[in-house]
């Protein structure tokens, strides 16, 4: 039984380059019996290419130009934005004015700041063709409602093969919108210290 349940797990994670094996033999079938109709040796050479690249790329297609597109709105959309900024009293701030509401990684800090600020996340469908989503973190003051800022970034979940065939369900995102570093000085974005005591 042991040797069965490694067999299957073993055959679920090699099955994507199975399955790109399964497709290039398909592709060079496919490029074999459209070379036999030409005569000319150039002609078959170009023709068998063309049928070869089409046959083997179009399943891998909506992968390669999800990705492409991700890297874009990576580039282009994603982001941080700052709506508004909140003032906190001196005691939110250490004598270097440093914020105590935030962790080491970075997140803030629930039990300095109470239940005053939210942080939701919002993910949805942006385009389904290529598997990406908007995924959205944001920081609500609770008391207004207002949305005082949020981290745009993009999940890319892989071609149609991927996500249908796939064991595991895991996307790519936008790279630079990671790290405590990160999320340290985008929740320090949002506030400022006020001269206030309260």
């Amino acid at each position: 039984m042991k040797f069965l349940n490694e067999l299957l797990g073993f055959a679920v994670l090699t099955g994507p380059l199975w399955l790109i094996l399964i497709v290039l033999a398909i592709a060079v079938w496919i490029a074999a019996k459209v070379t036999k109709r030409f005569e000319r040796r150039s002609a078959k050479i170009t023709v068998g290419a063309l049928v070869f690249l089409l046959v083997f790329f179009v399943p891998f297609a909506d992968e390669i130009a999800g990705r492409i597109y991700l890297s874009y709105l990576c580039a282009t959309e994603a982001g941080v934005k700052v709506y508004k900024t909140v003032e906190l009293p001196a005691k939110y701030w250490d004598e270097r004015g440093r914020a105590k509401f935030l962790r080491a990684n970075g997140d803030l800090d629930k039990t300095i700041l109470g239940n005053r600020f939210g942080e939701p996340a919002v993910k949805k469908p942006y385009s389904y063709a290529l598997g990406i989503d908007d995924y959205r973190q944001q920081v609500v003051d609770n008391t207004t409602n207002e949305t005082l800022g949020e981290v745009v970034n993009f999940l890319h979940w892989g071609g149609s093969i991927s996500r249908n065939l796939s064991p595991s369900s895991s996307a790519v995102d936008c790279k630079n919108l990671h790290g405590n570093k990160f999320w340290a000085d985008f929740h320090s974005s949002l506030f400022d210290r006020s001269n206030s005591v309260k």
